[in-house]
């Protein structure tokens, strides 16, 4: 019965024990200790007299990649991208072919892109900024935004009326990101193919361990 009590629960999402008992047409005394077992296991929350479901976080199938290997697999990816561990040697690590590996990473970068984007789409609509263009191995024009002491990186500017320079603290603070980016991405030249994704990554690696770096990713893989 406890089974078919959490499917009834995860159907309703959000519900009171009188609400769940007249719809099961279980008496609430039956029904409450097997409510309280389910909020002990984490299935269940309660808020006052409400109890919600606790749907299950899964890794996002956006990817067709991630549904051809394990979870284990994919984590230990995860950990390797992290490390900065390169992809010639994170195919030894893991089993499995370098094109396989190689996607991985690219998926990583391009996440790791979409969602400063998004960001930055909200920084952008509340203060339209004029944007800086920099160009890279001389042939290459980047935009970057930056709003407070983040630095943000996009393949086209944005357009609006109203933009306004960035602050002189700003300023400041895109030197220091934008001397350590140019080392970083002009150190190879494979870094030349999106170049943006990889400007990206490289943003968000600074300054932080692997422990940040392991749970940000983490955060953005499981929906």
């Amino acid at each position: 019965m406890k089974d078919r009590i959490l499917q009834l629960c995860r159907l309703l999402n959000k519900f009171t024990l009188d609400e769940i008992a007249t719809i099961s047409e279980i008496p609430a005394d039956n029904l409450l200790p097997i409510i309280n077992e389910l909020v002990a296991e984490n299935k269940l929350t309660k808020n006052q007299e409400q109890y919600i479901y606790c749907r299950q976080k899964t890794m996002s199938t956006k990817y067709p990649v991630f549904q051809y290997f394990s979870k284990e697999t994919v984590d230990l990816i995860m950990r390797c991208y992290c490390l900065n561990i390169p992809t010639t040697k994170t195919m030894y690590i893991v089993g499995i072919c370098h094109s396989s590996v190689e996607n991985f990473y690219k998926i990583f970068r391009k996440m790791l892109y979409k969602k400063q984007l998004c960001l930055l789409k909200q920084y952008y609509c509340n203060r339209p900024q004029i944007h800086k263009t920099r160009q890279f191995f001389n042939e290459i024009d980047v935009y970057f935004y930056i709003y407070g002491n983040q630095v943000f990186v996009v393949d086209k500017p944005f357009k609006s009326k109203g933009e306004k320079l960035c602050t002189n603290q700003e300023t400041q603070e895109f030197k220091k990101i934008y001397s350590y980016v140019r080392r970083d991405m002009e150190s190879h030249i494979k870094n030349k193919t999106n170049l943006e994704h990889k400007i990206a990554e490289s943003i968000w690696r600074r300054n932080k361990n692997f422990k940040e770096l392991y749970g940000n990713l983490k955060n953005l893989l499981f929906l």
